[in-house]
């Protein structure tokens, strides 16, 4: 016998001999007496009893909880070659939440996201319409752990992390989320389209809005990209009533 089981039967008799007391406490007042064989104790029992927790389900987990389920997450390949598993970093209702695609080098060493020269840049791009991650930003990754190489995640890898991600979105609750890079756009929004047939208009994930733009570190490498993603950030920053601080 299980300790449920057993839980089940203590509390069926203890029901059935509460039952019994209140049939003669009707019978003194002249009611008909409610008969055991009427009671499916066991049935009433079970529903009695408090419901078994997964210990590795996400929904219903408190921040604290999921970051714990994170840091021990084995679900995909890139558990095997993490130094260590990045969660994210910020401000808890945020205002904006930043989501990339993934850590690098420098987020796999230290455990935080976005730290690398794409990092101190997205800084800068946040500073320019009056944010930051100390103030009124989250910012978080499609994966958890980095791509060896930094290569992109793969589909499974994806599929494997994202729901860690969108539970963090719940508890963030942003009022708006920017998106760096293909892949984070394509993963949250389900598409195949690229950044430049995504970005220059809002989107809904859950009822946020959400803006899509290039990554950082793509922007490094292709200065010609400023542009376009100063346009979206003037999108994010109207939307929040934010004033500008000059080009990012």
């Amino acid at each position: 016998m299980t300790a449920d089981q057993a839980k089940v039967e203590a509390l069926a008799y203890a029901l059935k001999q509460f039952v019994d007391v209140c049939d003669e406490a009707e019978a003194l007042v002249g009611e008909k007496p409610l008969t055991p064989s009427e009671v499916d104790f066991q049935a009433l029992a079970r529903t009695m009893l408090p419901q078994t927790i997964d210990p590795q389900s996400i929904q219903g987990t408190g921040l604290k909880q999921l970051q714990h389920l994170v840091e021990n997450c084995s679900k995909c390949k890139l558990s095997g070659t993490r130094s260590h598993t990045v969660f994210g970093e910020g401000v808890i209702p945020a205002r904006l939440m930043v989501i990339g695609e993934g850590p690098g080098a420098e987020e796999d060493a230290t455990g935080r996201a976005f730290v690398g020269k794409a990092g101190k840049y997205l800084d800068s791009w946040l500073g320019a319409i009056s944010m930051s991650r100390e103030t009124n930003v989250y910012i978080a990754n499609i994966v958890k752990c980095r791509p060896p190489e930094n290569r992109n995640p793969e589909s499974d890898e994806i599929s494997a992390c994202i729901p860690y991600l969108k539970r963090q979105i719940q508890l963030v609750k942003p009022q708006i989320i920017l998106l760096v890079g293909s892949v984070a756009s394509q993963a949250l929004l389900e598409t195949t389209d690229g950044v430049g047939k995504l970005r220059g208009r809002f989107f809904r994930y859950e009822g946020i809005p959400v803006v899509a733009t290039y990554h950082p570190a793509g922007v490094l490498r292709n200065p010609e990209l400023k542009r376009p993603v100063w346009e979206d950030l003037k999108k994010v920053a109207a939307y929040l009533a934010t004033p500008l601080n000059g080009r990012s």
